[in-house]
């Protein structure tokens, strides 16, 4: 099932209380309801999506990247080698499980029963058990290399892709479920790109931070194609998540304080 990605509209921003800090990641929850985290402030932040007051919100030691592990149980990457899960009931927010992981976690994403984490300063990734468990490794430096430079964010998609995006050298890496490479994407418009996130099988969205676009791949073309630029509002974009039932993208800036960007599709 593909989503419609053409004409975005620009929307009244979200202004969210962090403190004066920016946002580093964000997710879509439900219809209503987004979940950001604040590393900075040490917050995760249940957001309304229709005014941006907070909702709920736990404060957690640096938390980074944020994803849905199912409709009530978010996933955070914790800055310190941690990976936390939050549970959301209704407008509450509460700890549930954590466990420790093996270097200072970036990126976190969901796959069937499985959790893709990616690291940092060195780039590498690791698929684990909900409890923690390694099941599979990939290290640029073990497969002789190198793949990337830079997996600080991280996307899964419903067919058990996953995706790497680097600022570094500016790719989107591809990667199955056993962490074995299947294809690397670049492109002039993919500059310095951050925040992925997988809309369908066949659609990945990804922030292009250095020339202010967010951009559309279609991985089984390669082809890549923008769909929100410069002229449109779009100003260092750093995360974003979509909403297909409400037809919105929302796109956090980098140094926004606060502030989330959004988009309708019209």
């Amino acid at each position: 099932m593909f989503a419609d990605l053409s004409h975005l509209h620009r929307q009244q921003d979200l202004k969210v209380d962090t403190g004066g800090y920016s946002i580093c990641d964000i997710t879509e929850v439900s219809d209503t309801r987004l979940l950001v985290t604040v590393t900075r402030m040490k917050k995760v932040m249940l957001v309304d999506s229709q005014t941006g007051g907070t909702v709920a919100q736990h404060t957690l030691q640096d938390p980074r990247r944020v994803c849905m592990w199912d409709n009530n149980t978010a996933v955070v990457s914790l800055y310190g080698q941690k990976v936390q899960f939050i549970n959301i009931n209704g407008d509450s927010l509460k700890l549930g499980p954590s466990f420790s992981v093996n270097g200072d976690v970036c990126g976190v994403g969901r796959s069937g029963d499985r959790l893709i984490v990616s690291y940092d300063a060195p780039p590498w990734l690791e698929v684990l058990a909900m409890d923690g468990r390694v099941m599979h490794t990939f290290s640029t430096k073990a497969a002789g290399r190198e793949v990337f430079e830079s997996s600080s964010f991280i996307a899964t998609s419903t067919d058990g892709m996953v995706y790497v995006s680097d600022y570094g050298i500016s790719t989107i890496t591809q990667l199955d479920m056993n962490l074995r490479v299947t294809r690397t994407y670049s492109d002039p418009m993919l500059q310095a790109p951050y925040g992925i996130i997988s809309v369908s099988a066949d659609q990945v969205l990804v922030c292009s931070y250095d020339n202010n676009r967010i951009l559309l791949l279609c991985p089984s073309t390669g082809v890549i194609t923008s769909i929100l630029e410069q002229q449109v509002g779009i100003q260092l974009p750093y995360s974003l998540t979509f909403s297909p039932s409400q037809r919105k993208l929302y796109a956090v800036p980098f140094g926004g304080i606060g502030r989330i960007q959004v988009y309708k599709q019209q």
